[in-house]
């Protein structure tokens, strides 16, 4: 993807997928998610479109984040400078992007409305759905934005349901 992407794929992989697992709240989802291969075809065809987006929004978060740094960019500065300057600012580098943000919240939620309409044992986390399948399907310039993330842009509402 970028040598202007600095981050640690496999912590961010860790943190993403088990930080929601220590929350209390959510849609009730199975200890072990299913596969992409074994899971309801709602949600396969629900990470057709995700991945789809990724299509669309690796290119344009690059681009962005490339504007980024040469805003950062000061006279004098090299260019590892002018990216740490860039990461000063906003921490998920290219993830940052306020569309970025928008799909994987999208994503999330849709997500979430699949699993309550299903039976427990069909349910996949959302984690799951969004990073571990990007995993598993090899799609690797996808796993490392995804993963520039420090946590999930979502939170529960006061009654204990993602928002």
């Amino acid at each position: 993807m970028s040598a202007d992407i600095v981050h640690n794929i496999e912590k961010g992989l860790q943190s993403l997928l088990q930080g929601p697992r220590d929350l209390d709240g959510g849609t009730p989802i199975p200890p072990r998610s299913p596969a992409a291969a074994d899971a309801h075809p709602e949600l396969r065809r629900l990470f057709e479109h995700y991945q789809q987006g990724y299509e669309f929004l690796q290119p344009h978060c690059m681009r962005w984040w490339r504007g980024c740094i040469a805003a950062s960019h000061e006279d004098g500065m090299t260019r590892d400078e002018a990216v740490d300057a860039a990461y000063d600012r906003r921490l998920a580098g290219p993830a940052s992007a306020p569309e970025f943000v928008w799909f994987i919240r999208h994503f999330w939620l849709l997500c979430d409305k699949a699993n309550r309409e299903l039976p427990l044992e069909q349910r996949v986390a959302p984690q799951e759905l969004l990073l571990q399948w990007l995993v598993d399907a090899g799609n690797h310039d996808a796993v490392q934005l995804c993963t520039a993330m420090p946590y999930w842009p979502i939170g529960l509402d006061a009654q204990g349901q993602w928002c």
